[in-house]
């Protein structure tokens, strides 16, 4: 009895050493480097597309062995455009008994992208992709500054999403 809990407790202490181990490559592809072109948007949100950018090109950074190049110098080029953003509202404050004025509203992003084996020109996958946040609106004392802060917090945690899911699309393929 004694023999068999300490075998438990040593096989249990070891493990059978298996270890799921990431190669930084991208899965069933053979590209060493990537083109992330600069996101495009109709969006009046200034400076949306450049930080949505550097979030994808950041993720690849810290995550893969793929080098980020210039698109004459890539093996794929990512494309990505952002084709819907919209906000909805959630909540609303009833102000002075006679009107309700929001307070929380949805941030929506619908986004386009496709990876391109610039060598073929073949699309190696291509997918829309959504994602929503929601953000406080200084309804009680208006204050345009705070709400837009608040957006902007919302869209990072937007773009944050989209970068990872971008990421894992072209190195895990789901």
């Amino acid at each position: 009895m004694k023999r068999i809990i300490l075998t438990a407790l040593f096989v249990f202490f070891i493990g059978c050493g298996y270890q799921m181990e990431s190669t930084k490559r991208p899965l069933n592809l053979n590209i060493r480097s990537i083109a992330i072109a600069m996101v495009k948007s109709p969006s009046s949100y200034l400076g949306f597309e450049a930080e949505l950018t550097r979030m994808i090109r950041q993720e690849f950074i810290s995550h893969s062995g793929l080098r980020i190049v210039p698109e004459d110098q890539a093996d794929a080029v990512l494309v990505a455009e952002i084709v819907e953003l919209k906000k909805e509202p959630i909540g609303y404050t009833v102000r002075d008994g006679t009107y309700e004025v929001t307070n929380s509203r949805w941030l929506r992003v619908k986004m386009r992208a496709r990876l391109i084996d610039r060598r073929t020109g073949r699309v190696i996958w291509q997918t829309t992709l959504r994602e929503r946040a929601a953000y406080s609106v200084e309804a009680e004392r208006p204050d345009p500054l705070a709400t837009r802060y608040h957006r902007n917090e919302a869209l990072h945690i937007i773009g944050k999403h989209l970068a990872e899911r971008i990421y894992l699309r072209t190195m895990e393929r789901f």
